[in-house]
């Protein structure tokens, strides 16, 4: 096992513990925020942006803040929110959470920059206190994840981000009155459940995914995998996007991902012997059309990985390969995303294994590493002013 995935593995693993080992400072960071501000009572709607996993993270957790803080959302690209969004739609009522892990991310860092102009509320959501976007936004979040020592798919960077974002929109939904005490002390204890079926999740599928990728990474199979379909909607609309990031980052192996309902209107005709259709599927409102776009799936001859609770029958019935949600039983879906991510970040560490080709490739090809730091760190920041 190389250095990377080492990391990455260690890092699946420890996710089950990040909130416990920051979610009370997050909370008291959101508090003191909007005791200063008064933003609550001021702000009438939340703009969520960022690049990569950032991007995912805030797409993965907008029904949660839709429900819990009874605001309205939106989740843009970095790209699209500076250039596009910002300049038209936004003022002194609108709370803009920027979110880079590392805090250097260019556009980012403008998206914060632009909201500061604009008037409107900008916070940072960073785990870098002495990084670009901490010194422009006017507040900020810190989330203090253990610091990783060599260059690896982030995955606790990606659970730290959503976790942020839960405890603000808990913290403004409590503000707000939306949420009493008791409902906040409800929430708290509902993700340390999380937490606890997270740790059996990892450990229940570690080796029926590695087994799968060997049987279906071989040149005899007649199924094997040449592209992945990633399917997700609501919540898991991102955890689709962060997989296919991840299977690109810890690989290099493409895989498009798409809508449940949009895979019917566009993969559906590409798919064939060779595409591993993988989807998200809990117990929620898209679980009844997953069911559908299966059995669309066999009839097109591709092969069916399905992602979803352990003890739904019916959808392991429709699986060619089912791996298990454990722990846990009918997950509230605005959860969903903290835990179903875990099969997409082991099969990323695995296939990067089985087929031998390092994370990113850097140390091969270190001149791939600058200029990819170049065009995300370095792009030009432009002001509105």
């Amino acid at each position: 096992m190389s250095k990377s995935i080492e990391i990455m593995a260690d890092e699946i693993a420890a996710q089950a513990k990040l909130f416990e080992l920051c979610g009370e400072d997050i909370m008291k960071q959101a508090g003191t925020i909007l005791e200063k501000t008064g933003m609550a009572s001021k702000a009438d709607r939340v703009y969520i942006t960022g690049c990569g996993d950032s991007y995912c993270a805030g797409l993965a957790c907008r029904d949660f803040f839709a429900k819990y803080a009874k605001v309205h959302v939106e989740v843009h690209h970095a790209m699209e929110f500076s250039k596009y969004i910002c300049p038209t739609e936004v003022d002194e009522k609108a709370i803009v959470l920027s979110i880079s892990s590392s805090g250097r991310v260019a556009r980012t860092v403008e998206c914060a920059l632009r909201a500061k102009q604009m008037q409107a509320y900008s916070i940072g959501v960073t785990s870098n206190p002495d990084g670009p976007l901490a010194k422009i936004a006017s507040e900020n979040l810190f989330v203090n994840i253990p610091n990783v020592v060599g260059v690896a798919p982030g995955t606790q960077s990606y659970i730290a981000s959503q976790l942020a974002l839960i405890c603000f929109a808990i913290a403004l939904g409590k503000e707000k009155g939306v949420l009493s005490d008791e409902d906040v002390r409800e929430i708290f204890a509902y993700i340390s459940e999380l937490g606890e079926a997270m740790k059996l999740t990892v450990k229940n599928n570690f080796d029926l995914i590695r087994k799968y990728l060997v049987a279906y990474s071989a040149e005899e199979n007649s199924n094997k995998i040449k592209i992945f379909h990633i399917l997700g909607s609501g919540p898991n609309w991102g955890t689709a996007l962060f997989g296919s990031m991840k299977l690109l980052e810890a690989s290099g192996f493409d895989s498009i991902p798409q809508g449940v309902e949009e895979w019917a209107h566009t993969q559906y005709f590409t798919t064939k012997p060779g595409t591993h259709t993988v989807v998200l599927a809990p117990k929620g409102g898209s679980r009844s059309r997953a069911l559908e776009i299966l059995q669309a799936v066999t009839v097109m001859d591709g092969k069916k990985i399905v992602i979803g609770e352990e003890d739904d029958e019916e959808l392991a019935r429709a699986a060619d390969i089912y791996l298990p949600i454990c722990g846990m039983k009918d997950i509230k879906e605005e959860f969903t995303q903290l835990i179903y991510p875990i099969p997409l970040e082991l099969m990323a560490m695995h296939l990067s294994e089985v087929l031998g080709k390092p994370p990113f490739e850097f140390e091969q090809k270190p001149w791939r590493r600058a200029e990819n730091f170049r065009q995300i760190f370095d792009s030009k920041i432009e002001s509105l002013e």
